[in-house]
């Protein structure tokens, strides 16, 4: 499995080298999860046990209020997913995720991950530059959301994901923006980037 998870070990490398031994000890610990469009990686309501990493696929994470859907995020291929709040906390979550193609996914437990953080400061350092970054992406969100016009916020995600477009609904990428379809589509016939 070692080498199935190359891409995995690349973008851990980026951050934090581990010895061999540590690789293949932390390396051990995934496992392979298929998700087919439409599937759930978790509800709302449940607890999460696992941090994924998106081998190849996308998936997308929301919440409902008032019965209208509010979608909070995207990961793609070579990201890592999963309900982050309830991993952290063992609480059920307050989001669903959802795969949007089939996805091919790795996992790791909650339990062996911790355990990973105790065994080796090389994974735990990595555990902490990763929640240095995801707290960075979340901070810039947020400006992003509540400065920018709905044009701005439009013409970012159009420049930081172009890619986007090809694979997700509209209505998703609307939603996610904090704006109506109706605005989105109008947006996209105007801006041309």
């Amino acid at each position: 499995m070692i080498k199935e998870l190359e891409n995995l070990r690349k973008k851990i490398f980026a951050k934090v080298s581990f010895s061999d031994k540590e690789w293949e000890d932390f390396s051990s610990k995934w496992r392979p999860k298929i998700f087919h469009k439409n599937d759930f990686m978790i509800k709302a309501g449940e607890i999460e046990k696992y941090f994924y990493y998106v081998e190849k696929g996308v998936l997308r994470a929301y919440h409902i209020k008032d019965g209208e859907e509010i979608c909070v995020g995207f990961t793609y291929d070579g990201d890592f997913s999963g309900a982050y709040d309830s991993l952290l906390t063992k609480k059920p979550t307050q989001f669903y995720i959802q795969a949007i193609v089939d996805s091919s996914l790795y996992a790791i437990h909650r339990d062996e991950l911790n355990a990973m953080y105790d065994q080796y400061k090389s994974v735990e350092r990595w555990g902490r530059l990763f929640n240095e970054e995801l707290l960075l992406g979340k901070g810039l969100r947020e400006v992003a959301i509540l400065s920018f016009s709905a044009e701005e916020r439009y013409r970012r995600l159009m420049t930081q994901s172009p890619h986007c477009l090809q694979i997700i609904p509209q209505k998703y990428l609307a939603s996610y923006l904090a704006m109506t379809p109706e605005t989105f589509s109008r947006l996209r016939k105007k801006v041309k980037l």
